[in-house]
């Protein structure tokens, strides 16, 4: 029995290959947006840390709550920097998602393309071999009436047969 052979094999390793680059890419995106979130998680946090520091002191420091102003404004626009990197990350990683699905649906079409051929492959497969064992059969049998014939012996086929086979 000769093997099954797709004739795109070639693209469906390609397409594959497409889909395994994009995945990579969604991961490499994904993992930016994880990064920057947690960046304004701690951003946020040292800023409470900071307000609620100044709220526990007694002495008013007017030189400390200068200094307080200023390193809460910076934190302010460090968060505000990393929420416009986060809608930028998000953006390239809704892109990167899409262009992951496609690719899986390129190659998930030409895996249901070569499934479909493969059964088909298989189907015929055991039609011709069972073609096959019923010609080795009746053959079988042409010879087994043959000598039977020629010693002079009847064959007689029994009920429910057609021509003497079983």
């Amino acid at each position: 029995m000769k093997r099954f052979v797709f004739s795109l094999n070639a693209v469906l390793r390609l397409r594959e290959h497409r889909e395994w680059e994009q995945e990579l890419e969604l991961g490499r995106t994904t993992s930016r947006v994880a990064t920057i979130q947690n960046e304004i998680a701690s951003l946020t946090t040292e800023y409470q840390n900071t307000v609620s520091l100044a709220a526990g002191a007694r002495a008013v420091d007017l030189e400390y709550r200068i200094w307080q102003t200023a390193y809460l404004s910076l934190l302010d626009q460090r968060r505000a920097e990393c929420r416009r990197n986060l809608e930028i990350a998000e953006e390239a990683r809704l892109t990167a998602q899409e262009r992951y699905l496609e690719a899986m649906k390129e190659r998930k079409v030409l895996t249901q393309l070569r499934e479909r051929q493969e059964t088909a492959y298989r189907r015929e497969q055991t039609l011709h071999d069972e073609k096959l064992i019923d010609d080795s059969n009746n053959a079988r049998s042409a010879r087994v009436r043959g000598r039977a014939v020629r010693s002079g012996h009847a064959v007689v086929a029994p009920e429910g047969t057609k021509n003497g086979s079983v």
